[in-house]
């Protein structure tokens, strides 16, 4: 459920080093089923703590850049939040409303929080055929267009 921006290491003039970022929907179900998983272990089935995370109807959907480099978090965390977008055809971009961020294994995680179900946001269908997450760091934009058709699990769109 999500991918990553694949590219090179090579630094020329003409092409800018490259980074590999890895971009997810942490409420999409096999996400939070993976999560579950590695904190309950065996446990997982039998697990309220886990039944309960996994059954929750989320009211944002948060998508997280793994990996980034830390140089491209240097600044205002708040401020954040309104370099990143989610962009449905046919709608007004979306603001995160919230991010967070942790460091991880490879760089740096960030976590960006749209909202879904409030007044006057837009919940996203199959329908909706693509939504592209937009961000710009620096000088550095990152893009990842995600084909809804792609992300059904179990007949339900999981984003």
């Amino acid at each position: 459920m999500g991918g990553g921006a694949r590219g090179g290491g090579i630094s020329t003039p003409e092409a800018p080093p490259s980074q590999t970022v890895l971009i997810r929907w942490h409420t999409a179900l096999p996400v939070k089923q993976a999560v579950a998983r590695m904190r309950y272990g065996n446990e997982v089935a039998s697990s309220p703590e886990a039944a309960k995370n996994l059954s929750r109807e989320e009211k944002q959907y948060i998508v997280g850049i793994i990996g980034l480099p830390p140089m491209m978090m240097r600044g205002n965390p708040a401020k954040l939040k309104s370099l990143a977008l989610l962009k449905i055809k046919g709608r007004p971009p979306v603001e995160a409303e919230a991010v967070q961020t942790d460091k991880g294994e490879r760089g740096v995680n960030l976590y960006l929080f749209f909202p879904k179900v409030q007044p006057g946001s837009h919940v996203i269908t199959l329908e909706d055929s693509e939504v592209e997450l937009s961000m710009k760091l620096g000088s550095t934009e990152i893009r990842r267009r995600f084909k809804l058709k792609d992300m059904v699990f179990d007949g339900k769109l999981e984003i």
